[in-house]
């Protein structure tokens, strides 16, 4: 029994929706995208190729050069053996640095630059990089994510005293006896003392002063 049309245009759309799906995955995974690429632009230059009538004078030069790898040469064969050797190391270096390329390394699955954010002396402190240097610190409320700002505690203008309290849940975050420029000083040097000791990815436990 045929099958009907609506039947084979199902069948058609379903096959087409898993070819796509498996090719977005293959194209985001780092190894296989990296093949693709290559594929892509080895077909784009035989075409380039093709076009610009290039193959009939490669055929040429690939012709010659098999002439001349079957002639007789005066040079000894154990020379010959030897520059050969000579060029081995050269071709192992080319194909480790392109194994280097392809192969996602540890360092490429836990990028430091993803460390933005982390708690410390009861606060959520938050940044972001510029030239690989940690700049523009923000503060926000731990417990609800409002961003909060250090507020004078001190009776006196010489004595410096601030403190956090949340405007959203209410709660309130600390009193430090310094300047809010030394608390966030101490913060970034926790921040990046962890990101020396490659432990930027282990969620902090409270920081005091």
């Amino acid at each position: 029994m045929a099958a009907s049309p609506a039947t084979s245009f199902s069948f058609v759309a379903e096959r087409k929706a898993t070819v796509v799906m498996m090719l977005k995955t293959l194209w985001k995974d780092p190894v296989w995208s990296k093949v693709i690429s290559a594929v892509i632009l080895a077909a784009a230059s035989a075409a380039g190729t093709y076009a610009l009538n290039w193959w009939p004078i490669i055929g040429n030069l690939a012709t010659r050069a098999v002439a001349f790898g079957a002639a007789t040469s005066n040079v000894a064969n154990r020379l010959l053996g030897v520059l050969a050797l000579m060029a081995l190391p050269a071709l192992l270096l080319v194909i480790t640095l392109a194994w280097i390329w392809v192969r996602p390394t540890k360092q490429d699955a836990r990028n430091w630059r993803a460390y933005v954010s982390d708690e410390f002396f009861g606060l959520r402190w938050q940044w972001q990089y510029s030239g690989g240097v940690m700049s523009d610190m923000y503060t926000f409320c731990p417990h609800c994510d409002f961003q909060v700002y250090p507020e004078s505690a001190s009776a006196y203008s010489a004595v410096d005293r601030i403190v956090f309290r949340c405007e959203s849940c209410h709660h309130e975050l600390g009193v430090f006896d310094e300047s809010y420029g030394s608390l966030e000083n101490k913060a970034k040097r926790f921040a990046q003392q962890k990101i020396r000791n490659d432990t930027w990815s282990i969620p902090s436990g409270t920081q005091r002063g």
